[in-house]
């Protein structure tokens, strides 16, 4: 069974996930890293090009190749889930649900790279935005659900492992 990460932007999937793989000793495949690497371009730079349709195919795409594999980390962008085929490609995964508050992923998101936007808002009133059209979704798909905001790398990946623990799946 695959563990698939997924949440807004700025919640620490990749990281998470990074450092649940070493710990698990599983596969570690990040959904965007693995279509940056494949268009040989930024993300910000295959949106600015060819849109958000032609990058959520290729998303779609990544997904089915690592849908694919068994005992995996899977780490997706913000918006892999809301399309119902990928909840379906991933749907043998345990999906965990990493949140933060508003005030967390802004202050993230202030020293992260520049991101695409998604609603053609300033990135205060995104989050805002997708927050309230995504969570709803988000905590529908979420086998376990994991708040990040005052916890260490090592802390979301200890509460990960007690929840693997109880379900027997280490």
């Amino acid at each position: 069974m695959n563990i698939t990460l997924f949440g807004l932007r700025c919640v620490g999937k990749t990281t998470v996930g990074l450092r649940l793989s070493d710990i698990t000793d599983r596969v570690f495949f990040d959904t965007d890293s693995i279509i940056k690497k494949r268009e040989s371009k930024s993300i910000q730079e295959i949106i600015n090009e060819k849109g958000w349709d032609y990058f959520r195919t290729r998303e779609k795409e990544v997904i089915k190749d690592v849908s694919k594999e068994n005992n995996a980390v899977i780490s997706l962008g913000g918006g892999a889930l809301m399309d119902k085929e990928n909840v379906e490609l991933l749907k043998d995964s345990l999906f965990i649900l990493l949140k933060a508050d508003i005030q967390t992923m802004r202050s993230r998101m202030e020293g992260d790279a520049p991101r695409p936007s998604l609603t053609n808002q300033d990135s205060q009133n995104e989050i805002d935005v997708i927050m309230a059209e995504r969570m709803p979704v988000y905590e529908e798909i979420a086998d376990i659900i994991i708040d990040t905001d005052s916890l260490s790398v090592y802390e979301v990946c200890d509460k990960i492992l007690l929840e693997l623990e109880k379900r027997r799946l280490m």
